[in-house]
């Protein structure tokens, strides 16, 4: 959709974009296609779309031939969606478009996409993204793959690599057998343009049986104690943990470290041992995604 096409939709539904739902419409059809071949989409794929809008992403999946599950918080994209667009009102009827009205934050997924396998391809709100990441890649039938444009920011969070890691790039680890930047996307490939650059996010999880022989720990154990220790930045890993001293020499990490500068592999290490040690940790019950 070019501006002027963007201008006269919202003028369908009496409105101009929400700010505060983050929307930025994409205009770049040069990102567009980056998206969808990212996401290797195939006629019968089923796809889940975060914030549809005006569905730029959405009618290029169906033309790809791919069954979408669309969740909109924005009752005006709805309609326009389901009722202004011909092309979106037709693959309504025919049964390749559902369009779900309601915050894609707190609804269980699952209970929308069912089973079998499914990918997640979406120009995401920023202000959802890790939390839409984690519900993907943790997700109890995690994704196929995850296609996603975010906040270029956070994608480079998202991949960072050992020594340079965060909660989410652990997370993000910790569920995947590949994560990539397929490409960065100026604030111009959008109308309104966005304050940020932006960039588009390839993510494939694995199983989690996958997962647990990987690391010899369930990977709950591991985020559940990373999450610990993240919590205060400043202070040292030991300290977060409430480790006694000696514990990280005799893992070979070092005692002043803190816990952005730990690999993966460190994490997992220091997970088993806490748990082998009977180091309390609370631990909260998985919800489904």
């Amino acid at each position: 959709m070019t501006p002027t096409e963007i201008r006269e939709a919202l003028a369908l539904v009496g409105g101009q974009a929400n700010k505060r739902l983050g929307q930025h419409f994409l205009i770049d059809t040069t990102t567009l296609a980056a998206i969808v071949e990212a996401a290797d989409v195939k006629p019968g794929d089923r796809v889940l779309e975060i914030g549809p809008g005006l569905g730029v992403l959405t009618r290029t999946l169906l033309a790809k031939g791919a069954q979408v599950i669309a969740i909109e918080q924005d009752r005006r994209m709805v309609e326009y969606l389901t009722t202004h667009a011909a092309w979106g009102k037709a693959a309504v009827a025919d049964g390749t478009l559902r369009v779900i009205h309601g915050d894609a934050a707190s609804l269980h997924w699952h209970e929308a996409i069912g089973d079998g396998t499914w990918k997640l391809v979406s120009n995401l709100p920023y202000s959802i993204t890790s939390l839409a990441l984690r519900k993907a890649v943790w997700a109890p039938l995690p994704p196929a793959c995850v296609v996603v444009l975010i906040q270029r920011e956070v994608a480079e969070r998202a991949i960072a690599k050992d020594g340079d890691g965060s909660l989410l790039s652990l997370m993000v680890a910790l569920g995947s057998a590949e994560t990539r930047m397929v490409r960065r996307v100026p604030a111009g490939a959008f109308f309104p343009p966005p304050k940020v650059e932006s960039a588009v996010l390839r993510i494939v999880p694995t199983s989690w049986k996958e997962r647990e022989a990987t690391f010899g720990i369930h990977p709950d154990r591991i985020m559940e104690v990373a999450k610990r220790g993240f919590a205060h930045p400043r202070k040292l890993l030991r300290s977060n943990l409430g480790l006694p001293e000696g514990v990280l020499t005799a893992l070979q990490i070092p005692e002043k470290a803190r816990s952005e500068t730990l690999s993966l592999q460190e994490w997992a290490g220091l997970a088993r041992w806490m748990k082998e040690g009977e180091v309390a940790v609370d631990r909260p019950v998985r919800k489904r995604s």
